[in-house]
């Protein structure tokens, strides 16, 4: 894989840095190079910077690949040997989060997303970018002991593909609230299914030529599932799709937590949820996905053919079930002829170039780790559903993995990747713990809180116990294409 041209560069003060726009150049990497190995002390010849409020001090390196990707690295002065690298560290490299670890001697190495990754999105191109930085960490501040990967929503599945892809250069995975992008669009492809068919059948939710095509119809949707909240019969059809779709009830802070025993409190909360998720008709970069791989036209990689969705009702999680079954039987509909609605209802086929992409390495899982991996979600995440998890664990089952490998947590929060940093923190460090004694410590939520609160004693973290329904959507491709 090609590498970028680098210069070396000795910056002063944070605030008055330059970033350095770079290249591939052999030249310039016989210069990092030259920087040294040695991992006891930062290179003689760069300045170090005083960051995070003055807390720290640590040598930074910066620039771009070739693909337009930012980058960013930072060694501080006493580092620990480990290096945790994520999509998303540019930034984030000032967060709390990042502070955190360079505080405590951790190297952070990462990148931002691609300028392009709207038109042009490719996981693939991401995970090898971020074994280039390993590399490059490597050249200038010395080899690291450890090496983890973290990241959220995309960085999270980049971190399950490189758990499987790269188990030679990374010593173990924390994916946060990853997705498995087929899978993903194919969990919210069902719930939106089931609104436009009962709901907006006039309305969009796959195949989308553009984004004004995406505002104008997240503006109908939107317009569209207020006009039903306020009937009985669309509360309950409302319900119905996050059911059948197994979105969360409580994915926003637009209203408190509701009380499972409260019909109309947890209908008003999956409404919201509804209507959240409405910016993005057909699911959370529902766009980037058609797109992906710089395709002018969408290219369909979901798919409900041979679909039976009165199956995919008797998988949601119970206090939905139950709640659907009481909203139909208040609004006095029969819930078996909607059910026969959707049954009969035009199908969507997936497109065999689409499926080809997706299913090239660094763009799928197949449940397959190398190293540990450690998966943690929150509970109310409405764009990434965490019934998502168990579509790896059953990819797991079906291909043999390695499930001594695998890991999950859950915190009680609504959001995506709304984690706080001592959540962050209590993964990593246990994710540590595996790799250095190859034994898992205690995971359940009252260790994982503990050890949040001992590593960041102000902090209120919030794992808690967490089952997961039978993800209806575990697949790749569909059974034609297998």
């Amino acid at each position: 894989m090609p590498k970028p041209q680098q210069r070396p560069r000795a910056y002063g003060l944070l605030r008055s840095r330059k970033r350095v726009s770079l290249a591939a150049s052999a030249l310039a990497m016989g210069l990092l190079a030259a920087c040294g190995s040695d991992n006891d002390g930062p290179p003689a010849q760069e300045e170090e910077i005083a960051g995070c409020d003055g807390t720290v001090t640590f040598a930074e390196t910066e620039g771009t690949f070739a693909s337009g990707t930012p980058w960013n690295m930072r060694r501080p002065t006493k580092w620990n040997g480990v290096l945790i690298n994520d999509l998303d560290y540019v930034g984030a490299k000032d967060s709390a989060r990042s502070c955190y670890w360079l505080m405590n001697g951790y190297g952070l190495s990462g990148t931002a997303r691609n300028p392009q990754r709207t038109y042009n999105y490719d996981p693939a191109r991401e995970q090898d970018e971020l074994m280039q930085l390993i590399d490059m960490f490597a050249e200038r501040y010395g080899k690291p002991k450890t090496v983890v990967q973290y990241g959220h929503s995309g960085g999270g599945f980049d971190a399950l593909n490189i758990a499987e892809r790269f188990g030679d250069r990374v010593d173990g995975v924390v994916a946060g609230c990853a997705h498995e992008q087929v899978p993903l669009m194919n969990m919210m492809m069902d719930g939106w299914f089931v609104l436009k068919t009962l709901i907006a059948p006039e309305l969009k939710i796959v195949g989308f030529d553009d984004l004004d095509t995406v505002s104008e119809q997240s503006a109908k949707w939107k317009e569209a599932l207020s006009a039903a909240q306020e009937t009985p019969e669309g509360r309950a059809r409302i319900a119905l799709a996050a059911a059948i779709g197994q979105w969360p009830a409580w994915g926003t802070t637009s209203v408190p937590k509701p009380d499972p025993e409260d019909k109309a409190a947890l209908q008003e909360a999956i409404f919201e949820t509804v209507l959240f998720n409405a910016g993005q008709p057909g699911g959370q970069s529902r766009f980037m996905s058609e797109h992906a791989g710089g395709s002018p036209v969408p290219r369909q990689l979901s798919w409900n053919k041979g679909i039976h969705y009165e199956d995919f009702l008797g998988n949601a999680e119970p206090m939905l079930g139950a709640l659907v079954q009481a909203l139909y039987a208040d609004a006095g509909l029969d819930m078996k002829e909607d059910l026969d609605k959707l049954a009969t209802a035009e199908r969507i086929e997936a497109d065999p170039e689409a499926i080809a992409f997706w299913a090239a390495p660094g763009r799928t899982v197949h449940g397959t780790p190398t190293i540990p991996v450690l998966r943690f979600h929150t509970t109310g995440d409405s764009l990434v559903p965490p019934t998502i998890m168990d579509a790896y664990v059953q990819k797991m089952e079906a291909n043999g993995g390695n499930t001594a490998l695998y890991r999950t947590t859950v915190v009680d929060r609504p959001g995506h990747c709304s984690f706080d940093p001592s959540e962050s923190a209590a993964a990593v460090d246990a994710l540590l713990s595996r790799i250095n004694t190859g034994i898992w410590p205690d995971l359940s939520p009252d260790a994982m809180n503990a050890r949040a609160k001992e590593l960041i004693p102000a902090s209120e973290p919030l794992f808690v116990p967490f089952e997961s329904p039978r993800a209806n959507r575990p697949d790749n491709a569909p059974p034609e294409a297998m």
